[in-house]
């Protein structure tokens, strides 16, 4: 008993469990549907592993799944096949595209944060010069209270 139990728990190898994803992406190639496309016009990997069930580790890990995913749906041109150089060219532009946009969203953030930090900086200088005039102002009446005469308030000249 304790050999059946052992034999039905045992777990596949990353080959096998690879293979099995390749031939599962192979499998919903070949029924013909369309792939989930992305706002960029690429495959969207999350909904085609939603469809498939093979884990999107493996579109990035397995290089026979990924070869496959370009293959059969990266955009092609109308002319001619490009040459290796000038497809890793279309794809270094994209990606280029991609950390531009990615660049700007970062650059319009700390901009709005360095407005921000400015804001409660002169918040904060604004609370401490209020904080000291409150304090001369205190003092004052504790000066009033122990000898019991007034102390004037002094005298600001304009900046």
């Amino acid at each position: 008993m304790v050999g059946e139990d052992s034999r039905e728990l045992e777990m596949k190898s990353g080959r096998d469990v690879g293979k099995e994803h390749l031939a599962t992406l192979e499998a919903f190639i070949k029924s013909g549907a369309t792939p989930p496309l992305g706002r960029d016009g690429g495959v969207n990997l999350t909904e085609l592993e939603k469809l498939t069930g093979i884990p999107r580790s493996s579109f990035y890990q397995n290089p026979a799944v990924k070869s496959l995913i370009r293959q059969v749906w990266q955009p092609k041109a109308p002319s001619a096949s490009p040459t290796p150089e000038e497809g890793a060219g279309q794809v270094d532009a994209a990606s280029t595209n991609v950390e531009e946009r990615k660049s700007q969203r970062l650059e319009r953030r700390v901009q709005a944060l360095e407005q921000q930090n400015a804001a409660l900086v002169a918040e904060a200088y604004e609370l401490r010069r209020q904080v000291k005039e409150l304090r001369q102002q205190l003092g004052r009446e504790d000066m009033t209270i122990d000898t019991g005469r007034r102390v004037p308030r002094p005298e600001t000249t304009p900046s």
